[in-house]
Parts: C-alpha cells; structure tokens; sequence
C-alpha cells in the first residue's frame, strides 16, 4: 500500500494514497522522518527561483536518512519561469546558473554516477492560434499548447484550421490509429484530430485563456544528456540507469527548459522524437524516460480528454487523470531503493516509480504545499543489492 502525507503548511493529512481516504491501520510512526521534510522544506511555489534549490536541499534530507540506491529529481522551475515570466524580467543566465550550481551541489554531496537530461529549449511566442471559436471539443495542456485534440469537429471547423498557416499538420484519427497501436487501450483514447501548430506558434483554447504566456517550447528533435553510456533515443535511458544499478548508484536528473546551447556540462545529444512527434516536457516526455517505452505504449495518447478519467471517486486522486500507476517504472524494481524529489507535479512520482517520493504539490501552478508518497514496504530492512 502507498501512503500520501499532504503537507499544507498548517497541516498534515495522511491518507491511503491509492483512494484519498483516512486508514487507521497507517502506521504513522514510520513517516516521522518524511513528516519531518516536508515541514523543514516548504515548497515556494512553481514560478519562485528559490524551488531550483528546494529540489536539491530536500533531496539530500532523502538522502541523508534513506540512502536509495536511485534517485529521480525532476527540476521543473527553470522551464516554468520561461513561459510564464516577462521576458524584461526573465533573467536567464542567473537561472541556468542556479539549476545547475544545484545539480553540482547534489552531485558532489551524494556521489551518485548522474544522468542528466535537459528537456529541451523555449523560443519566443510568434502568436496564439485560436480555437475559442471552433464548433468541435478543443482539449489541449494548458502548459505552452503546441498539440491540441478535436473531437466531433464540424466541416466548418476543418476549413478553417486547413487555410491557416500556423497550424502545421490536422492528423485524422485513422492516421494516428496507425502510428499509434501501442497499448491495448490507448486507441480508444486517440482524438478525431490532432492539431499540430508550427514552430513558435501557440494553441489557445477554452482552458489556457487565463494566464499568458511569453515563450512556447521549441520543440528540438535532440536534446543534450550526460551519461556514463551512450543513448541514442530518451527511450534508451531507463534500460542504460537499470544495467549501472547492477553494481552502482545512479541518480537520473531531468533540468526542463535547458537546450544544447544552456547545457553546461560535457554531454552527448540523443533524440526526443518518435516518428513525427517531438516530445514535450510533461507526460509523454516523462513517460519515455522513466519507463525506456514510447508514447504509444502508454495508455493516454497527445490530445486525449483528460477529464474523462478525473471524475470524483476515481483511483489515484493525486495523480492527475491517471487511474493506475504505470508498472516498470525505471526506479520500480524491488531488488533497489529509490526515491524521487522534484517540482514536476504528478509526472515526479508517476515516471519514476519511486519507494519514496516527494514532489511539490500545485494544481495550474497554484501552489497548495508538498506531497510525499511513501510505498508500504520501504522502511523494511534494506534488500540486498545484485551483483
């Protein structure tokens, strides 16, 4: 069983992670220490600078009293601060500088043979493209919108995104279907379109009208990774971290919004690609690293709509649209320790698989606390490590 302590900051409530209810037959006693964390390190919020740091101080404090054999952090903040800050106030340099004094920092205080992933870049917004007026179902991230799914979509609707040059590709269901058999069930979740927008261009739609946005995610095909192995593809990671974990211990580090040109390490460059499709800092990204498994092999396709699995009552209420949690998980094997600490919400425990995770807990960016989430087994007596 997994065990979920919210943190408010006036509060602690612990309940059964897979349901959102109180189970008297937790035993709080065991969750001391995470209890501890979570109020020693209160998270600042998604858009605050001081959260680069957050992510290595509570990392370390994991650390300190737990020592997994795999860490997961997810430092989220610097791609955050890029779409979603004035570009006059989006002091880039001093951010880069920030996240990666704080990848050195847990690095050196740890130890761990790292692998490091930068996401990708941002590029100024060139515009919006609107489709508040479209006829169809529009659902789309609100998180820099450049894939969008239309359902039911009427003749008028399909002329209109045809004739417009800042939408790059209208992908038919049936095209999709092909390219995407993967999971079993994931074919039913495909949207009549997938809307593609070009380069630099924004989708806006009902849900992503409220806050603005000043960069748009750039969408590179390569994007850099330090690694003690070569990979040629993101989906190559968790099978190379899975081999070191043999013999060593391997932290896996994803910097969201860093590029080829901001990465300030010594790094090769691997592909962020399946097919046509470039992967984005969020699910699908998430997923094919933490998992070594594309896209199409996990349930929930690029324009699915997400509130169709949200309803009240359903498994997993902290896990976003998620109604079971994903198996194989490069941080899931029981022969390891692991723990995972980042400022990715939901994807944080999601795509590592972590024994023991602690990710901020924030809804559009809102900030609402911390989260933990603790597996049953992890405080056993430490399991023998293979040879």
């Amino acid at each position: 069983m997994k065990i979920a302590i919210l943190n408010t900051g006036t509060r602690h409530e612990i309940v059964d992670f897979a349901n959102g209810e109180t189970n008297t037959n937790i035993d709080i006693s065991k969750l001391s220490k995470v209890r501890e964390i979570l109020d020693l390190y209160p998270y600042p919020g998604d858009l605050e600078i001081d959260s680069i740091d957050w992510v290595t101080d509570t990392a370390l404090a994991v650390e300190n009293f737990y020592k997994p054999d795999f860490m997961f952090l997810s430092y989220a903040t610097p791609y955050f601060l890029a779409l979603f800050q004035p570009e006059q106030q989006l002091d880039w340099d001093a951010i880069k500088k920030r996240l990666f004094a704080q990848i050195e920092r847990f690095i050196s205080e740890t130890g761990y043979t790292p692998v490091i992933l930068g996401t990708g870049g941002t590029q100024p917004i060139e515009a919006e493209v609107d489709l508040t007026g479209l006829e169809g179902v529009v659902t789309c991230s609100r998180m820099g919108p450049v894939y969008a799914g239309l359902y039911n979509p009427t003749v008028k609707d399909l002329e209109y995104l045809e004739q417009l040059e800042t939408v790059q590709m209208v992908l038919p269901q049936e095209r999709l279907v092909h390219v995407w058999s993967g999971a079993a069930d994931s074919n039913i979740r495909i949207p009549d379109y997938l809307l593609v927008a070009s380069r630099g261009y924004v989708f806006r739609s009902p849900v992503n009208t409220k806050r603005s946005l000043y960069r748009v995610n750039a969408r590179d095909n390569i994007i850099p990774v330090e690694s003690p192995d070569p990979v040629k593809s993101i989906a190559d990671i968790a099978g190379m971290i899975k081999k070191r974990l043999k013999k060593e211990r391997v932290a896996l580090i994803i910097a969201e919004g860093i590029d080829v040109e901001d990465f300030y390490f010594a790094s090769e460059q691997c592909s962020n690609n399946y097919s046509w499709y470039t992967y984005l800092p969020g699910e699908g990204q998430y997923l094919a690293v933490g998992s070594g498994k594309h896209l199409p092999e996990h349930p929930y396709p690029p324009g699915y709509r997400y509130y169709e699995d949200n309803e009240a009552g359903k498994a997993y209420p902290f896990s976003g649209y998620y109604h079971f949690l994903p198996e194989a998980m490069v941080g899931s094997p029981k022969s390891i320790r692991s723990a995972a600490v980042g400022t990715r919400n939901i994807m944080t425990h999601v795509a590592s698989g972590a024994d023991l995770c602690i990710e901020c807990y924030t809804r559009t960016l809102q900030p609402y606390g911390s989260l933990a989430i603790v597996d049953g087994n992890a405080f056993k007596p430490r399991r023998h490590r293979r040879k």
